[in-house]
């Protein structure tokens, strides 16, 4: 017996090269929480500023000056003002990033207590500790705003 190629089979090999796809890119996805290197280092817009305030522990600043009751009478709540309003790009995108971050956190508290009716359902069991968790997690992220503008936390 001899190894022989039958006629019918076809030996030549195709000489011209199929292109290969350019390897597609794969999106990074976006971080579960705000950072500063993916917000914008654009001032902050006067709704950020009352969040910021607020998160700060500082009342509503008001449209105009009003008489002894304005905020422009209190040293720390003038200096707040000045900061926010005059911080560096990069300052603008973490200042943004802290107050995302209070958002989230502020939202997560008012999500839990949707369920502070049930103790139990089925194999789910409360955790009886989980609203206040959250709110020293919410002012710790409030305290740390504050101290990056060197500012004491507000009376509120």
């Amino acid at each position: 017996m001899t190894d022989t190629v039958p006629a019918t089979t076809d030996t030549t090999t195709d000489t011209t090269a199929t292109p290969t796809p350019a390897p597609v890119p794969t999106p990074t996805p976006a971080p579960a929480f705000p950072t500063a290197a993916t917000l914008p280092g654009t001032p902050l817009v006067d709704a950020e500023l009352a969040l910021a305030r607020r998160y700060m522990g500082y009342p509503a600043m008001g449209g105009t000056d009003s008489g002894m009751q304005s905020w422009r009478f209190f040293r720390v709540y003038g200096f707040n003002e000045w900061r926010l309003r005059n911080l560096a790009p990069a300052e603008c995108a973490q200042a943004r990033a802290f107050v995302a971050q209070c958002q989230m956190l502020e939202a997560a508290i008012m999500n839990a207590t949707a369920s502070l009716d049930t103790e139990r359902a089925a194999v789910w069991t409360r955790n009886p500790t989980e609203v206040p968790d959250r709110f020293v997690l919410y002012t710790r992220w409030r305290v740390q705003l504050c101290n990056f503008l060197g500012v004491p936390p507000g009376p509120g």
